[in-house]
């Protein structure tokens, strides 16, 4: 499905990325000008109002002791020695101007009613003048006191023009490098976006490819060490849990295919043989036992199965309980012992524990796990043999072997006896009547209670099969379905 441009994730992420690169630079852009402008005039304001307070401090060279005039020589004598390019004026105890510096060239500083009202009131006031030229003067009238009376006023000036044109040079900057700035953003989002989005592109295309019927392939990981080489190996592991899924499928599905044919084809030769040429009521009778029996197979076959897809599901609940291991041992021994009579195998229990060994499981399973081992053991074992169970603990968990003196099996196959449909010697195996599921639902059954199963053997000696089943029993929420009888 295409997607619209507008609403692809590189132009989203572009717009995202130079929208708030923009607002960043925008409010910097915004902050920094305001900042710069406020300290700029309050620096204006300091450098007035410090020569403010010199001509205070300097009070005697500006005003006459015996007569309280005001001493124009004095004000030039301060400027020159301190080179200040302000304006100065000084103005008497009637508010009149009566010298200034000679930068004022004649012209007299303003003195409004609201300056003339603060100085009277002995108040400093500082205010921002429009001049005539069309420039702004910032303009300090300072009252000059002594003993709580007005003996005259000095105003200070500073125009503002250079700080002005500062501040619109700044302005100017900001409004020409800013745009600028945002369009080498907005490219450089752009490329970054591409950049970040290529992988994504390339693994969603690989996967695109990817079919049932070619699991095999991977997604491209690349050189990413970051979270999309986490999200890559995340779905490579997918893609091989879901191949192994679709091989059994199709061998679960192939092997119940042939193992279900096998004894339809036997019934339907055996009943059309008679049908055609049977006469007497013993060979219909011979017929139908014979049907029966590739009935049962086929019974037992659908019924394993059923257990082994209620098993995947979750559907097939283990009733755990506290029982006695060690009596549950000693009666599959004496049912074992009858089993063997028919082939004369000699069977012994081991008992390597000092106590009664009690767990936590279904006493029903557990009972169905170890005569299948046991009766699969029986099967491959010439007569006259002997086979032996053993219960033991090992740490934390009771371990139950059984051993038999049977053909064994080979080395290449021991990795595959507890698969479905899996058998060594499948000609013996059909002959026997096995349905191929008894070692994989064995598994199941250890597994499902948190232990395990494993097997080793010699060919021509025997195998030993060793079940460790936990005494606490399986863990909540990481097996089948349990309920807890107490």
């Amino acid at each position: 499905m295409a997607v619209s441009p507008l609403r692809s994730i590189r132009v989203r992420l572009t717009f995202w990325y130079a929208m708030t690169l923009a607002v960043i630079l925008a409010v910097s852009a915004l902050f920094s000008y305001h900042y710069f402008s406020h300290n700029l005039r309050e620096q204006v304001d300091r450098q007035i109002r410090e020569i403010a307070r010199t001509l205070d401090q300097h009070r005697a060279d500006l005003i006459q002791d015996s007569s309280t005039e005001l001493d124009c020589k004095g004000l030039q004598n301060l400027t020159h020695s301190n080179n200040w390019g302000a304006f100065v004026s000084l103005r008497d105890d009637s508010l009149q101007q009566v010298c200034s510096t000679d930068n004022l060239q004649e012209r007299e500083l303003t003195f409004g009613p609201v300056a003339r009202q603060q100085v009277r009131w002995l108040h400093e006031h500082l205010e921002t003048i429009e001049q005539v030229d069309g420039g702004r003067l910032r303009l300090l009238s300072y009252p000059l006191v002594e003993n709580g009376r007005l003996l005259g006023v000095a105003q200070v000036g500073q125009e503002l023009g250079p700080l002005q044109q500062t501040i619109e040079e700044l302005r100017l900057i900001y409004l020409v490098v800013g745009p600028f700035a945002i369009f080498w953003l907005c490219l450089g989002c752009w490329l970054l976006a591409e950049r970040t989005i290529a992988p994504i592109i390339e693994v969603t295309e690989a996967a695109q490819g990817i079919t049932a019927d070619n699991l095999s392939r991977r997604l491209p990981l690349g050189n990413h060490q970051d979270e999309l080489a986490q999200m890559v190996n995340c779905l490579n592991q997918m893609l091989d849990r879901l191949d192994k899924s679709f091989r059994r499928v199709r061998q679960f599905s192939g092997d119940a295919s042939h193992e279900l044919r096998t004894p339809l084809t036997i019934l339907r030769g055996e009943t059309e043989v008679p049908l055609r040429w049977a006469k007497t009521p013993e060979e219909f009778r011979d017929m139908l036992s014979s049907n029966m029996e590739e009935i049962d197979r086929m019974e037992r076959i659908i019924e394993s199965l059923l257990t082994l897809a209620k098993s995947e599901v979750g559907e097939l609940t283990l009733e755990i309980k506290e029982l006695s291991l060690s009596d549950l041992v000693q009666e599959i021994y004496l049912q074992s012992s009858l089993l063997c009579e028919t082939k004369n195998i000699e069977i012994q229990l081991l008992l390597e524990v000092d106590e009664e060994i009690r767990i936590r499981g279904d006493d029903l399973r557990l009972r169905q796990m170890f005569l299948n081992v046991i009766s699969n053991g029986i099967k491959y074992t010439p007569e006259n043999s002997h086979m032996n169970i053993t219960l033991a603990m090992e740490d934390g968990f009771a371990r139950v072997d059984i051993n038999d003196s049977g053909i064994g099996i080979p080395a290449e196959h021991l990795a595959h006896v507890f698969d479905r449909f899996y058998r060594v010697d499948k000609a013996r195996n059909r002959m026997d009547g096995g349905t191929g599921l008894g070692l994989a639902i064995v598994k199941w059954i250890a597994e499902a209670h948190g232990g395990g199963i494993t097997v080793t053997s010699k060919v021509n000696k025997g195998s030993s099969f060793s079940v460790r089943l936990p005494i606490e029993g399986p863990e909540e929420g990481k097996h089948p379905k349990t309920t807890i009888l107490e």
